[in-house]
């Protein structure tokens, strides 16, 4: 597609921009921007829509120019705006924002000239570096906790095996909404053996696990693993009734 010139400063209307959230092995891909706005921080790759674009088709061409990466943009997850006035109050830049989550499908990890830098930072740290606003509230919103049910009609398929180069199991849900929830193999133990417990014992209606962090772990095995925690069972029987909104509903 043949590049068209757009008048990013001062425009007359807001501009629509797309960017793309790839998330690879619990790290979130950056790109130090080399322009304006933003200009030495870090953000998610993107740009703007070119006239006769679709959203989807804006998103991938923009990250492979600024990463040399292909992807899928599955489905929009995050919307904002930047406004950005000069000295004397004009509006110098206005966006509409619209991040796209992104499925890694092949190419090679380079910087393209829009990036002066890209790279794979751990999303528990991203909001250490400098980053544009927009995408430090996006990573404020990933970061966030949420509420979410999952039934058998929500999940689209269940993966369960080892990624090539690692030691341990992944179980992978793929719902129908293109979410994707991974578990690690400690964990999905640890699960199992509380509802097998919770199965097999003919007194038991309930259990607690919390998050510990142990000692003196064999290297290669997660320090943190779910503990059985000392908790009255109709206390968390309440609990869960009080989480899951059903104080004054039967539950289906």
């Amino acid at each position: 597609m043949r590049k068209t010139e757009i008048r990013r400063e001062y425009p007359d209307i807001p501009l629509v921009g797309v960017g793309g959230v790839i998330i690879k092995d619990e790290k979130i891909l950056l790109t130090k921007r080399k322009r304006e706005p933003g200009k030495g921080q870090w953000s998610i790759p993107g740009g703007l829509v070119e006239p006769g674009e679709t959203l989807v088709e804006a998103v991938t061409r923009e990250i492979k120019e600024e990463t040399n990466l292909e992807v899928e943009a599955l489905k929009p997850i995050y919307t904002d705006e930047v406004v950005v006035r000069d000295e004397e109050g004009r509006i110098r830049y206005h966006y509409v924002l619209i991040d796209y989550l992104c499925r890694l499908k092949g190419g090679s990890l380079r910087p393209g000239d829009d990036a002066k830098e890209v790279r794979w930072i751990k999303l528990s740290e991203a909001k250490k570096l400098n980053l544009t606003r927009s995408t430090y509230r996006l990573i404020d919103r990933l970061t966030e906790g949420f509420f979410l049910v999952v039934r058998n009609r929500d999940v689209k398929r269940v993966l369960i095996g080892t990624p090539r180069g690692h030691k341990h199991h992944r179980v992978i849900f793929e719902l129908t909404d293109g979410s994707i929830i991974v578990f690690h193999e400690a964990t999905m133990e640890n699960l199992a053996r509380a509802m097998v417990e919770l199965e097999m014992h003919p007194y038991r209606k309930a259990i607690c696990l919390v998050g510990r962090e142990l000692d003196n772990r064999k290297e290669g095995y997660d320090k943190y693993q779910l503990i059985e925690e000392d908790i009255p069972e109709d206390e968390v029987i309440g609990m869960i009734t009080k989480l899951l909104g059903m104080e004054r509903a039967n539950e289906s």
